[in-house]
């Protein structure tokens, strides 16, 4: 199977960090959006297997991160939802994670943060796993 990635994020710079931390896994179909009511659309048209979601946007027609993040677990539950913010907050991340994220990492992350959520995408997705090898 084929990983198809959906970054969702307002900073351009940012999407471009998370790009380049999927893209040495391998990930080629990669769709970026800067707000959560633009991923909605793109989440909906190409049914993306991975999605990463910052938290801290601006909403756009009353449609946040939350929002979101409920969406895509009501549609497509088996979606595997990355949470990457600048939130710290523990609970805040307890609260993602038991409602059903893959993982939370903290910004600024480096590739040591990146690998754990990494190992866990390789499990759901062999093919990521091992692609910086390729």
């Amino acid at each position: 199977m084929s990983v198809r990635a959906l970054i969702v994020d307002d900073s351009p710079v940012v999407r471009r960090v998370i790009r380049y931390h999927v893209a040495i896994y391998g990930v080629r179909g990669i769709d970026e959006a800067e707000n959560a009511l633009q991923a909605l659309s793109l989440f909906r048209e190409n049914k993306p297997n991975l999605t990463t979601l910052d938290l801290m946007m601006p909403e756009s027609k009353g449609v946040g991160s939350r929002e979101l993040f409920d969406a895509i677990k009501k549609e497509a539950p088996d979606t595997a939802i990355l949470i990457v913010s600048a939130i710290p907050y523990e609970k805040v991340r307890e609260t993602f994670v038991s409602d059903g994220a893959l993982d939370y990492i903290v910004k600024p992350f480096n590739q040591i943060s990146f690998d754990r959520a990494r190992r866990k995408l390789g499990r759901i997705f062999p093919e990521f796993s091992f692609a910086r090898n390729r």
